[in-house]
C-alpha cells in the first residue's frame, strides 16, 4: 500500500513510518523542511516536500504521488510540555491541525484518495457518572481553554465526516506510556470510524508505539 504520512518526524509519525515500512508499505512522508529527508530516506521513507498550511503544495504533493491513504499526524508541539511552552505554541499548533485538514481532506477530494486517518483526542470528553467511552460527545461548556481545545478538534472531525467520498478514521489518542524504552505498556485509543465508533486497546513498545 502506498501510504503518505503528515506529520511524519513527529512523536508518533517515528515510530508509526518503522512499522508501517516494517509491513512492506510504501511509505511517503509531508515534510516541511528539505533538512529532514536524509533522516527519512535512512529508515526507507521517501521524503515530499510542501508546507501542510500551503494548500496548492499539498494538493500538488497529493496530486503527484497518488497514495492509497494518508495519515494526518500534524502537530506543532513543543520538545518539553511546560505550561509556559504550551501556551506559546498553542496558537500555531491549532493553525497546523485546522488548516492541514482542510489542505489535505481538499487534495484527497481531488485525488480520488479514499482512505484518511486523522489525529484526534480522547481527553475533552464532556464531564459525567462513570467512565467515558466513545459515545460521550466532546465538550461544549467548561472554561475558555478547554472549550478552545475541544472545540479543535470537534472541528477537525467535523469537517473530516463532512468530506465526501473518503472512509475516515480518527483515532483520539491518550497518553502512550512505559516505564523504558523496549518494555510494554497499555495505550487505550478511542476510534472514529465514519458514523461509527469504536474502543481499541493495545499492548505497545515504549520505543516502538504506532498507530497501526
Amino acid at each position: 500500500m502506498r501510504i503518505l504520512i503528515a506529520g511524519a518526524t513527529g512523536a508518533i509519525g517515528r515510530p508509526l513510518v518503522r512499522r508501517l515500512r516494517a509491513n512492506q508499505n510504501e511509505v511517503f512522508a509531508l515534510t516541511r523542511s528539505p533538512d529532514s529527508a536524509p533522516a527519512l530516506k535512512e529508515i526507507g521513507v521517501e521524503a515530499v516536500v510542501a508546507d501542510a498550511l500551503d494548500a496548492a503544495a499539498v494538493k500538488a504533493a497529493i496530486g503527484r504521488i497518488r497514495p492509497d491513504a494518508v495519515i494526518n499526524e500534524l502537530t506543532s508541539l513543543p520538545r518539553h510540555y511546560t505550561p509556559a511552552e504550551m501556551k506559546a505554541v498553542a496558537e500555531r499548533d491549532r493553525k497546523v491541525r485546522v488548516e492541514g485538514n482542510i489542505n489535505l481532506l481538499a487534495a484527497l477530494r481531488d485525488a480520488g484518495v479514499r482512505r484518511y486517518l486523522l489525529q484526534s483526542s480522547g481527553f475533552w470528553y464532556a464531564p459525567g457518572a462513570g467512565l467515558a467511552d466513545e459515545s460521550v460527545p466532546f465538550i461544549s461548556s467548561a472554561s475558555p481553554g478547554v472549550e478552545a481545545s475541544a472545540g479543535t478538534y470537534r472541528e477537525l472531525e467535523a469537517r473530516a465526516l463532512a468530506t465526501p467520498g473518503i472512509e475516515f478514521v480518527a483515532l483520539r489518542y491518550g497518553f502512550f506510556y512505559a516505564p523504558a524504552p523496549g518494555t510494554r505498556a497499555r495505550s487505550t485509543w478511542v476510534i472514529r470510524c465514519g458514523s461509527s465508533r469504536f474502543r481499541l486497546s493495545v499492548r505497545v513498545r515504549a520505543s516502538t508505539a504506532s498507530c497501526t
